[in-house]
């Protein structure tokens, strides 16, 4: 039986203790706070870059640099006979496409399996366990990611506490987030093909929560998704929000916690409901 590498980046949000017990391996990426670089759980910690966005710094991201992306090629393949990799969704990060033409290339071409991704978060580390599983069952590489890219799909609503990393981030006006502030209103925002989009804009967070849950629900058998509730350092409404998620679903609805790069574009405090679709083979 091939011996194969699993891979992700750090937007997976996985520790370096839980990625360990996982045997996965991640490719950390670049966090900059005020225009000096740190790498995610090699330089900084999330109580320092909460420390940051609390005290209105600018926190951006970055894709890790091709030389990075093959240094990790080349570790990985001295031991492993396949590298298989679930980079985050290529339409948040051009790492995916950069990935899938480099693995193209010898010496990687048959050795490194990329997936197209459309995936982010917690739902690669998922989608990496299912990866696995196939592979003891006997499915290639390539079978599996095009297994992957066919019937993935993740859907989810991100709602931030408020709209500060957001405006710090340059990703909406200060205007837009003071108007906002005003009349208290909360986005939700909806990933959907890998793409973040605004769902809609609810008065109070509990509307929005009620709304995102809903959302989440719409359309679909509960029973054909895997369920879950993120957040980024925001438990106590996470816990309660869980027990409404599974009552809503009749599901079993796992708890994590956004990291470093989640975090730094929505803030402390964000609540992400999910769903990931069952893969079956």
């Amino acid at each position: 039986m091939k011996k194969v590498a699993f891979l992700c980046d750090s937007s997976a949000d996985i520790t370096k203790q839980e990625a360990e017990a996982l045997d996965i391996h991640v490719i950390r990426m670049p966090i900059i706070i005020d225009g000096t670089a740190f790498v995610e759980e090699e330089t900084i910690k999330d109580e320092a870059i909460i420390e940051a966005l609390q005290r209105n710094a600018k926190v951006t991201t970055t894709q890790p640099s091709l030389g990075e992306i093959l240094t990790m090629w080349d570790t990985l393949l001295e031991t492993h006979d396949e590298v298989f990799y679930l980079p985050l969704s290529r339409e948040l990060s051009g790492t995916c496409r950069n990935a899938i033409q480099l693995a193209q290339e010898p010496p990687y071409q048959g050795r490194v399996i990329v997936v197209d991704s459309t995936f982010a978060c917690y739902p690669i580390i998922k989608l990496l366990e299912t990866a696995r599983a196939m592979y003891d069952k006997g499915y290639t590489g390539a079978q599996i990611k095009q297994k992957l890219e066919d019937e993935g799909e993740l859907f989810a609503i991100l709602i931030p506490e408020n709209l500060q990393a957001l405006k710090n981030g340059g990703r909406i006006s200060a205007a837009a987030a003071a108007l906002a502030g005003l009349l208290k209103i909360h986005p939700l925002l909806k990933v959907e093909h890998g793409a973040i989009d605004v769902q809609d804009k609810v008065r109070t967070l509990s509307k929005a929560y009620k709304a995102g849950i809903d959302a989440c629900l719409q359309d679909v058998d509960p029973k054909d998704y895997d369920w879950m509730i993120i957040d980024a350092y925001n438990r106590s409404a996470s816990d309660e929000l869980k027990l409404m998620l599974e009552k809503a679903c009749a599901q079993p609805v796992e708890q994590h916690i956004f990291k470093a790069i989640i975090m730094s574009h929505t803030g402390p405090g964000t609540i992400g409901f999910g769903r990931i679709k069952k893969i079956k083979y």
